[in-house]
């Protein structure tokens, strides 16, 4: 048995307070997160949870409205991030030609950050039953948030087959995007393993940015998508982006929010091809 992984993403519909109250949750959650990132930085990139608990727990449960297991989350947040850039350093050493103008490759580990890892958008990481749940016959979810648990209405059309017995519900992370809030959930199922027989070529792929998607099959071929057109295109956007940001007049904010829809609509169909 093998476990198959996937995330739905929910459209939430809070109200205005309900909104207000998700906002300051994200905002405190991010604060301690920047906290516990520069922890972590001026403590030699200590990864280990429960020296960072014993550290950190009790002064954020002292100082911080969050409840105790969304301040644990905090903790696994973060640990996460370092972690994963730990792992992009050690597949991308630094590279550079000596003297003799032969290229070398020096191994990278986090003791190469300069600074330490920045949480720059608010966010909340919410464990099942702990910090949501589905209430109602999945009529309604219930969100913690820094005063008393709220309930509002949420759109699953297309993930109700998710909401079974042999799908796992996984952390929850709390999103705003676009002036609407989502919560997208990891989910887990135990599958069978994979039979071979009937399927004579299997394909991988792999989707990034330098490269928009990388694919290798059984028969070991390999095929690449380049996407330096596609980083470049979206670095014009973004300066274009910069100069209505320092505007600032209603014009230029309509312009901007007309210019992020066009983005996302091109992005959207370039990644389907």
């Amino acid at each position: 048995m093998v476990k198959l992984g996937r995330t739905i993403k929910l459209r939430l519909y809070p109200d205005t307070e309900q909104a207000d109250q998700f906002l300051a949750m994200s905002q405190e959650y991010q604060r301690l997160a920047n906290i516990v990132s520069r922890w972590i930085f001026d403590h030699e990139f200590q990864l280990s949870w429960l020296k960072i608990n014993h550290q950190l727990y009790k002064r954020f449960r002292q100082d911080s409205p969050l409840n105790s297991q969304m301040i644990q989350s905090v903790f696994r947040t973060v640990v996460a991030r370092y972690k994963t850039i730990q792992e992009q350093m050690k597949q991308h050493p630094y590279r550079y030609k000596n003297e003799e103008k032969r290229w070398v490759q020096v191994p990278r580990d986090l003791s190469w950050l300069v600074n330490p890892i920045y949480f720059r958008r608010p966010q909340a990481d919410l464990v099942h039953q702990s910090n949501y749940s589905f209430v109602g016959d999945m009529e309604q979810i219930s969100l913690t948030t820094l005063g008393k648990r709220t309930k509002l209405n949420f759109t699953n059309t297309g993930f109700e087959k998710y909401f079974t017995e042999d799908w796992k519900l996984g952390t929850a992370k709390l999103v705003h995007s676009r002036g609407k809030w989502f919560l997208h959930i990891g989910i887990t199922k135990e599958v069978g393993n994979f039979d071979t027989k009937g399927h004579p070529q299997i394909v991988g792929i792999d989707r990034g940015l330098r490269f928009l998607a990388t694919t290798f099959d059984s028969e070991g071929k390999t095929l690449f998508f380049d996407g330096q057109k596609i980083l470049h295109k979206r670095k014009k956007l973004l300066e274009i982006r910069q100069q209505l940001q320092s505007k600032g007049s209603k014009s230029a904010k309509k312009k901007l929010k007309q210019l992020a829809q066009r983005e996302n609509r091109w992005m959207t169909d370039v990644n389907h091809r």
